[in-house]
């Protein structure tokens, strides 16, 4: 079973967001990857799928569900108008599947009032009418009919998520303090799953599917599979090769102790035939290794009933903040190459790790994965993943970056103009070609310092005798809302962007006209945080804050996308005061 499209709206910080998943030529599942800053929704989006798998889950098989006290049994994600947006009195989420047949599953989760249209706005084939009234809704396709097959592809398939609050007890943590309670063994009866949807802890049930995996070995070393190959030991094969590529050594193996002792423990094949132990026990493996050796263990030990090859397991794995607890290289490089190895499962994921995302593109290529920005929905590109700015912000604040900018005005024989961002750039360009300045900038280079902290820092090195030597003049041009203060020394200049009474009050954005914004805002209304008009009293005063207007963080790119390609010279006409400022402080000042 698959996950083919989503549609949610007004739910948490998610006010619309459509997104048909990707796959390959032959069908099988591409990565896919949710990024954004914390708040974007992304956790919401995982929970949204952990119901869709219990619900599904609770359809097909007696021991999914929980049962509550007044009757029925419990929703794992609760239903109601918690999950709206605030200021919102109606919204959805809606999923579409497809099973190993090629027929569909959709679930439902409504707050409100919400039609068959809306639903079909976000996805244009769901079948699944809503209620007429203003009520809570959550429901499944009636998938009876199909209920045997459905119920061998789940026994057969991973179908499960694990969240970011997931953790391995440590080995040196006492037995009387471990959470037993995520522990309960089970024989497997029919009609029942006896798998978890959700995985938060699984160190002891996959020592015991390494063990199980041994006995049935040596009890029934008869089972062979179509190749010729004993079932089990492929199956342990498949374990110790995710072993040996979390700790690149591709002479270690797993191992079976003797009762009373640690039982599952790793060794090293050594050179002259010889073995030594590298660790007596799985569970001294460190927490980010013991998380990423259990969670692949969780695919195969999902997977044990039919599936041999990793290459050949099927199903749906959503993992939220898959980086968490891992080191820098165990998301680079170890991380990608252990999802390579499950072509058939499609990873669902979310992260804040440009190191994962950058591992990705390395090993599946740019078109071999998708990322998806939170909340928009927008397909975007791994440069665009805005952690990579972020990162290299912070970079830019060590003594390299102080050189760089160095190097550059000793290349430079033109005055340079230094602004805050990239976006600061892009609209200089296009103001310049609108209103006939391309000669001014001819006369300059611009560099963007990646925000004021950048200005700062060239500022400080050239408030000395220095800024009376360089060769040529330089600007430090701060947006409006930085409060810093005019100042000149020697050839340096710092100058603040004039600020207009426009709505929007932070940034080079405050020189747009209010009728550009809200073409913009109607374009996408995304483009624009509305902060309504507050009332309030503090100390027995009335204080009225009025309606505010800023730009989302997460769309300053799009938007500025937009501006330049559908721009007009009155959109761009508060940036004569920049070519002003450029005109007097650098090109006339530098043939004087």
């Amino acid at each position: 079973m698959y996950l083919k499209n989503i549609g949610i709206k007004n739910i948490g910080p998610i006010e619309k967001l459509s997104v048909d998943l990707p796959f390959n030529g032959n069908n099988t599942p591409k990565p896919i990857i949710f990024v954004g800053e914390n708040g974007a929704g992304k956790t919401i989006l995982q929970s949204t799928i952990a119901d869709a798998l219990y619900e599904i889950g609770g359809k097909l098989f007696e021991d999914i569900q929980k049962s509550s006290q007044g009757g029925g049994y419990e929703y794992f994600k609760v239903l109601g108008g918690v999950n709206l947006k605030t200021g919102c009195n109606t919204g959805f989420s809606i999923l579409k599947l497809q099973d190993e047949n090629g027929k569909s599953i959709e679930y439902v989760d409504k707050i409100g009032v919400a039609t068959e249209g809306d639903f079909k706005e976000f996805i244009k084939d769901f079948s699944i009418l809503p209620s007429s009234e203003n009520d809570n809704e959550k429901k499944v396709s009636e998938i009876e009919d199909r209920r045997d097959a459905l119920q061998q592809e789940w026994l057969s398939g991973v179908h499960f998520y694990q969240p970011a609050y997931r953790y391995e007890e440590p080995f040196w943590k006492g037995k009387s303090f471990y959470n037993d309670i995520l522990f309960n063994e089970e024989i497997r009866y029919n009609n029942k799953l006896g798998k978890e949807i959700e995985i938060i802890s699984s160190t002891r049930d996959n020592k015991s599917f390494l063990l199980d995996l041994v006995l049935d070995f040596f009890v029934h070393n008869q089972m062979k599979s179509q190749s010729g190959e004993f079932i089990n030991k492929m199956l342990w094969d498949s374990v110790n090769s995710i072993l040996k590529k979390i700790l690149k050594n591709e002479q270690c193996r797993l191992a079976i102790g003797t009762r009373g002792g640690y039982r599952v423990s790793i060794m090293e094949n050594l050179e002259d035939g010889n073995e030594k132990q590298i660790l007596p026990s799985i569970d001294n493996l460190s927490l980010g290794e013991s998380i990423l050796l259990n969670l692949f263990i969780n695919i195969i030990r999902n997977s044990e009933n039919t599936a041999i090859l990793t290459s050949e397991m099927r199903g749906i794995v959503a993992i939220d903040e898959i980086d968490v607890h891992l080191h820098s290289n165990l998301q680079n490089s170890v991380l990608p190459e252990l999802i390579s190895m499950f072509p058939k499962v499609q990873f669902i994921i979310t992260t804040h790790s440009p190191l994962f995302v950058l591992g990705m593109k390395n090993k599946f290529g740019e078109d071999g994965f998708e990322i998806i920005d939170m909340p928009s929905g927008k397909v975007i590109t791994s440069e665009r993943f805005s952690e990579f700015d972020k990162a290299y912000s912070i970079l830019k604040e060590t003594e390299r970056f102080e050189k760089e900018i160095n190097k550059s005005i000793e290349k430079s024989r033109k005055s340079i103009l230094f602004v805050e961002g990239d976006f600061d750039i892009r609209y200089i360009e296009k103001s310049a070609e609108l209103l006939k300045k391309k000669d001014v900038l001819n006369h300059i280079e611009m560099y963007d310092t990646n925000g004021f902290g950048g200005l700062d820092k060239i500022w400080k090195n050239y408030n000395s005798k220095l800024s009376e030597i360089v060769p040529q003049n330089i600007l430090l041009l701060y947006d409006c809302d930085t409060n810093k203060s005019k100042g000149k020394k020697g050839k340096v200049v710092k100058h603040i962007i004039p600020t207009t009474d426009n709505t929007i009050s932070i940034g080079i954005e405050n020189l747009f006209t209010n009728e550009t914004i809200k073409k913009a805002k109607k374009h996408k209304s995304a483009f624009i945080d509305i902060t309504p008009k507050v009332e309030k009293t503090v100390r027995g005063k009335k204080i009225i804050e009025p309606e505010k207007w800023e730009i989302n963080k997460d769309e300053k790119g799009n938007l500025c996308d937009w501006i330049c390609k559908n721009g007009t010279k009155e959109d761009f006409v508060n940036f004569e005061s920049i070519f002003e400022i450029i005109d007097r402080e650098l090109v006339n000042r530098g043939s004087q």
